[in-house]
């Protein structure tokens, strides 16, 4: 703080050196300060001690700062802030977490946002930590402890009513949406067909799509065929990226809150817990029946607000969903599997090996759900 000592709050705010916040200044960060100090500031010194944990991810930057601060009341205070810089340009997350907010939704608190050069937005976030061993790589499946407490945070969030001016701000899926994306899993699946019966996948997937070559073109009709219902499914507000490591946990209270809200949209209701529940048993061994960790999800569904679903209904859309939402996902695994460009390793081998293994998963609950 010595810095604060030597210069006055005029001197120190109008700064126009660059601070290691994406070269932000020090003016620029002030009100975000203020925000988190609940008061004016008069000194301020910033610090970058610690490192972004977990995934790193693939839409932005992220620095995790330490702001130093005395408010004008001469009270002292240290917060340690996660701010995150998109790469592209215009409204990312700052108007999900503003509007959110109020409806009482479990996502982290946002100090502040800015616009920095090009149009890219900046947020503040409170910086949590990652929730231990509730991680998509762990086997968190298995842990009634971990599993149960992120399906509620699921239910928590789905069954918000968006404001109306909210809504307004949402990319509301679409038939066409549906056709595009569902289109893209069947070229994928063509490229998988070629390469892996070559050994280019790997072995195990060399043997799977081997003995399953004939099921292709039912695979690709599956596609299609899952554009009617999931179109006709009730929509409702989702995260769109509902991974483990996209719920954090408060330290002080234990809670599990929400953050990477890029997605956040209206789509079948279901969606983000489908990927958890959609498929059978023998497929996803869990910590408990499917049936069981249904009306788990349910019954928190209906206690935050959401309307009352008869079990087989629910079981039945997720179903659609799983294999809805693991064909959409097979492009991506497919580049993955190939590239080995991922976001917590280096190690190119590593990520091919990881997608490879993701993608035999997919591709199982896929050839499950075809006759």
């Amino acid at each position: 703080m010595a810095r604060g000592k030597e210069m006055t709050e005029d001197q120190q705010r109008s700064g126009s050196d660059r601070t290691a916040v994406f070269g932000l200044t020090r003016e620029q960060l002030w009100p975000i300060v203020e925000e988190i100090a609940g008061e004016a500031v008069r000194s301020l010194d910033i610090a970058v001690a610690h490192r972004v944990e977990g995934h790193y991810g693939y839409s932005a930057e992220k620095v995790v700062p330490t702001f130093r601060y005395t408010t004008g009341s001469g009270r002292s205070g240290e917060t340690i802030v996660f701010a995150k810089r998109f790469h592209k340009p215009g409204p990312q997350e700052a108007h999900h977490y503003a509007h959110l907010a109020p409806r009482g939704a479990p996502v982290a608190r946002m100090y502040g946002s800015l616009t920095g050069a090009e149009g890219r937005e900046i947020i503040f976030l409170e910086f949590l930590r990652n929730a231990g061993h509730l991680h998509p790589f762990n086997g968190f499946l298995s842990d009634a402890d971990s599993f149960v407490p992120f399906l509620a945070l699921a239910a928590r969030f789905n069954a918000i009513q968006p404001s109306q001016q909210h809504r307004a701000l949402l990319h509301v899926q679409t038939v066409d949406d549906l056709r595009r994306w569902l289109g893209n899993a069947a070229e994928a699946m063509g490229r998988i067909w070629e390469c892996a019966p070559r050994g280019e996948l790997g072995g195990v997937l060399k043997d799977l799509c081997g003995e399953a070559r004939g099921k292709l073109p039912r695979l690709r009709q599956l596609a299609t065929d899952l554009v009617a219902p999931v179109s006709r499914m009730t929509p409702g507000l989702v995260h769109g990226d509902f991974y483990p490591d996209s719920a954090l946990r408060r330290e002080q209270t234990g809670e599990l809150v929400l953050v990477d809200l890029e997605g956040v949209g209206l789509r079948p209701r279901f969606a983000d817990v489908a990927r958890w529940l959609g498929a059978p048993d023998e497929i996803r061994p869990r910590c408990l029946p499917r049936q069981e960790l249904a009306r788990c999800y349910l019954d928190a569904y209906r206690r935050w607000g959401g309307a009352e679903v008869p079990l087989p209904d629910f079981l039945e859309e997720t179903r659609l969903l799983a294999l809805t939402d693991e064909l959409m996902m097979l492009p991506f695994s497919f580049r993955r599997s190939v590239d080995g460009k991922v976001d917590w390793t280096e190690d190119q081998e590593e990520g091919r090996r990881v997608y490879r293994e993701e993608m035999y998963r997919q591709l199982r609950v896929l050839l499950h759900g075809i006759p």
